[in-house]
């Protein structure tokens, strides 16, 4: 029998706690460590319609890569939607992890996903000092004009649309950072490490003119690019599972949860 730590451990072998950003509620998340897994669900966000989905399948346990508690609940009233959530998942003994920012600083995870999508060559830490550096560097084969890699930005990812910010300097693309879901604060460390171009989603506005005026070129594909999360991960319990002969079904969520429309 597979039980929930079971694959918790798999897990945060392979993402340890340990790494992830300071405040970042990642990690176990609701239900009983001790309950047995026969089928397990990957997600981008667990949200009421990924839960209603989850309860159709039949799922025990649910393996997110954002959070389901960002913010602590100051009541426990049913009638809000995010409280309804949390008792359908106890009600149907659904358990809950998410691998968060361990998972993007993860050796083979989050964010060497996204930059391998691209096909950026000489991997690389944005912070070669540290082991477990939150974003990635990699390099064109030969440099582009920032227009054109942001249609093929665009289109790796299969985006209606983006945003993207021209350097004051206005150079070409070369040399890209790389880290998903928001990571515009972090625009100093990829300066430092010589890249010309940033990629990174809900780049705030005040931000995006400090970028532009110190150099960086800014393409911002939103925040649903993670949601490679779904295949990647459960190919990675598929994995576990051949290895340990875990009798479980893995499944993937079919719910979008983008929550933005494009015009």
């Amino acid at each position: 029998m597979v039980k929930v730590q079971d694959i918790i451990n798999h897990v945060e072998e392979f993402a340890p706690l340990a790494i992830k950003e300071d405040g970042d509620p990642t990690g176990f998340q609701i239900g009983d460590r001790n309950q047995v897994v026969h089928t397990i669900m990957t997600t981008l966000d667990v949200r009421p319609k990924v839960v209603e989905e989850a309860i159709n399948k039949n799922v025990d346990m649910i393996m997110a890569h954002h959070p389901i508690m960002f913010h602590s609940p100051k009541n426990l009233d049913l009638d809000s939607p995010q409280n309804k959530m949390y008792r359908d998942l106890l009600s149907h003994n659904i358990a809950v992890h998410s691998a968060h920012t361990n998972l993007d600083k993860a050796h083979g995870g989050m964010n060497d996903w996204l930059m391998e999508k691209l096909e950026l060559k000489n991997a690389r830490y944005l912070d070669p000092n540290d082991d477990y550096s939150i974003g990635r560097m990699g390099d064109l084969p030969e440099e582009m004009d920032l227009l054109d890699f942001a249609k093929k930005v665009r289109d790796t990812y299969h985006l209606p649309n983006l945003r993207y910010v021209k350097s004051e300097l206005g150079q070409p693309v070369k040399k890209v950072a790389i880290i998903g879901g928001d990571a515009g604060k972090f625009y100093p460390e990829v300066l430092k490490a010589g890249a010309d171009t940033f990629i990174t989603g809900d780049v705030y506005y005040h931000t995006a003119h400090d970028m532009m005026s110190n150099g960086l070129n800014v393409i911002d594909p939103g925040h649903h690019i993670e949601a490679i999360f779904i295949e990647k991960m459960a190919r990675l319990l598929s994995d576990w599972k051949k290895a340990n002969k875990w009798d479980i079904e893995i499944i993937q969520s079919e719910v979008n949860t983008e929550p933005y429309n494009f015009i």
